[in-house]
């Protein structure tokens, strides 16, 4: 039938996150959507040199649908040879990841100790993390003018998606802004003309996505907390305990800047020990005390 023997030429193909063996061969050949599919379960790998994760797999898919969806609105193909692959494959699993609990969390940022410029950098950093649950990119992306202290407001522009939010800030991390703000940076900017808010200790410029995830590691091996920390941990944790704390799930969402509540629901993990003490605290039977006082 046609969806089978609809070629797609690789040199149009925008998705080429691949081993080298594979974008060789993808160059050289004009390969059929599910034989392009097929490769990449079998011998594609991400940049680690590990075999593609099924979220990967599905990203790829997605995009490739996405291309064909394009063409079909140009009246280049007369059906979308991916519509059975995305059936079949169904939507993504929503992942739940195990936060870090609040004591976890206060131990890595109480860990930077802010008697020091770069100590007080640092805290500001993780303080901010916590408090907005902002993007690590969307941190370094940060201008002066975009933290609004009278407000207590961060504005986050061309966010995730090229979207601006307005997020709030808490008093803890305007604090520890603020102090930075008017006691450290004007002291290691670099130049009148660097806007960024966060700046190098060296010299002087725009921190590094990098350098951002070697403070949260600095100050996770100083606090001795026995976990794998990113920055990326911070956005889960500040979205559960949020929650925790009968935050509403949409507003939760409007902070993150998702789009869908499904990608929200990623980030906030509900463990066991939060439904058991749900099902003590709410159900008619669930306690053996409702028992022995009905009786």
């Amino acid at each position: 039938m046609f969806p089978t023997e609809c070629y797609v030429p690789a040199s149009s193909w925008a998705l080429s996150d691949h081993s080298a063996g594979c974008k060789k061969r993808l160059t050289e050949n004009c390969w059929t959507a599910q034989e392009y599919l097929a490769s990449l379960k079998s011998g594609a790998f991400s940049p680690r040199g590990k075999p593609l994760s099924d979220g990967t797999y599905r990203d790829h898919l997605i995009a490739l649908d996405d291309f064909f969806k394009w063409l079909l609105a140009r009246e280049k193909l007369l059906v979308n040879p991916m519509a059975d692959s995305r059936e079949a494959e169904g939507r993504r699993p929503v992942r739940l990841v195990r936060a870090l609990t609040a004591e976890e969390m206060m131990k890595i940022i109480q860990a930077c100790i802010p008697t020091t410029a770069l100590g007080l950098r640092d805290r500001a950093v993780l303080e901010l993390l916590y408090s907005t649950g902002i993007r690590k990119r969307e941190l370094v992306n940060l201008t002066i003018g975009d933290f609004r202290l009278e407000s207590h407001e961060l504005l986050i522009v061309n966010g995730k998606g090229g979207k601006d939010r307005v997020v709030p800030v808490g008093e803890w991390a305007c604090y520890f802004t603020e102090a930075y703000v008017k006691n450290v940076r004007p002291w290691q900017v670099c130049s009148p003309t660097e806007k960024a808010l966060f700046v190098q200790h060296r010299n002087g410029r725009r921190l590094s996505p990098r350098a951002v995830g070697d403070i949260v590691e600095r100050a996770t091996a100083k606090s001795g907390v026995g976990r794998r920390v990113s920055p990326h941990t911070f956005r889960h944790a500040m979205a559960t305990h949020m929650l925790r704390n009968h935050a509403d799930l949409r507003h939760i969402q409007a902070i993150l800047g998702h789009t869908s509540l499904r990608s929200t629901q990623i980030y906030t993990h509900v463990d066991i020990e939060d439904l058991k003490e749900v099902l003590r605290r709410s159900h008619p039977h669930g306690r053996r005390a409702n028992e022995a006082a009905a009786s």
